[in-house]
């Protein structure tokens, strides 16, 4: 491990465990709060970005506020999809703490094939007791429920006129929106897939040739496309909340957020994929560290 801080003119290499204190000084007081989970219950949830906002409020919502509120793991964000700084992070947890530690590790899918999520995953298994690829593009997926969001627009909509004086009727509109915006990304999404797949193989099956390849592809893409579930599971979640925001903005001034979306949903709306997803949290927060 090597100590890079601006204050000094060169880095420096640090030689034995007891040194790493002195990087997370240097990483500020935000660390502190991580360590100390750790040191505690001795599981890293690592997740891409700031994924857990919206697992935890699904866990909430279903009641499983162990879960929700992190009480039994230590969340450890890591930017982007990157199973290697995953692997480097928790040696270097390990190290810090003087102990093993039970980690789980929960990735975005993007456009990466079934193969693919699949050798990652296998991959993330030797260095990870708990690994899950979404099956979505991205967590955000799975707050593309039309009748959610119209249900927390709605709500949006009366508070604003409570504050505004300014009372209108809401029109639901989310399932159109999203039906039109998945729709014209097909062309966007076929490509990346094809992309994604094409590279995959010729980096691990170099001898297949790349014309089934996208063959194979192109059938996924086209047996998926007429299922609208399928297909919101397709396009980036990111996208379609945004184009949704900017829909409401323009015709009520408002906006709705993940939470106000998980807030308004039924439980029985709850995606299904999202449930597995807390009963993975369970059986990770139930492991036990004595390992």
């Amino acid at each position: 491990v090597i100590l890079i801080n601006k204050k000094r003119q060169s880095s420096r290499r640090l030689s034995n465990h007891t040194q790493l204190a002195q990087v997370f000084e240097v990483l500020g007081s935000n660390t502190n709060p991580i360590l100390t989970q750790l040191a505690k219950t001795r599981r890293a949830l690592f997740v891409e970005g700031k994924d857990f906002q919206i697992l935890g409020k699904f866990a909430r919502k279903l009641g499983l506020n162990q879960i929700g509120n992190r009480q039994d793991f230590a969340v450890v964000i890591v930017e982007g999809f990157n199973p290697e700084r995953i692997r480097s992070l928790k040696t270097g947890i390990e190290t810090t703490l003087g102990a093993k530690i039970v980690s789980a590790a929960i990735l975005d899918r993007d456009y990466r094939s079934d193969e693919e999520s699949a050798a990652i995953a296998k991959g993330c298994r030797a260095f990870c007791n708990y690994v899950t690829i979404h099956k979505c593009k991205e967590i955000e997926n799975f707050l593309l429920v039309a009748d959610a969001i119209d249900r927390a627009a709605s709500r949006k909509i009366i508070d604003h006129g409570k504050r505004t004086g300014k009372n209108k009727s809401y029109t639901p509109v989310a399932g159109k929106v999203l039906s039109s915006f998945s729709n014209s990304k097909k062309s966007y999404i076929t490509s990346q897939f094809l992309s994604e797949s094409r590279r995959f193989h010729r980096e691990n099956s170099p001898k297949i040739d790349e014309t089934k390849v996208s063959e194979k592809t192109l059938n996924m893409i086209d047996e998926l496309w007429p299922d609208e579930n399928a297909r919101l599971r397709l396009i980036s979640g990111k996208e379609a909340l945004v184009i949704i925001n900017q829909n409401l903005q323009k015709n009520y001034d408002i906006s709705v957020t993940p939470t106000s979306i998980i807030d308004a949903m039924r439980a029985d709306e709850i995606p299904s994929e999202m449930k597995v997803l807390l009963d993975f949290l369970k059986c990770f927060a139930a492991t036990s560290t004595k390992i």
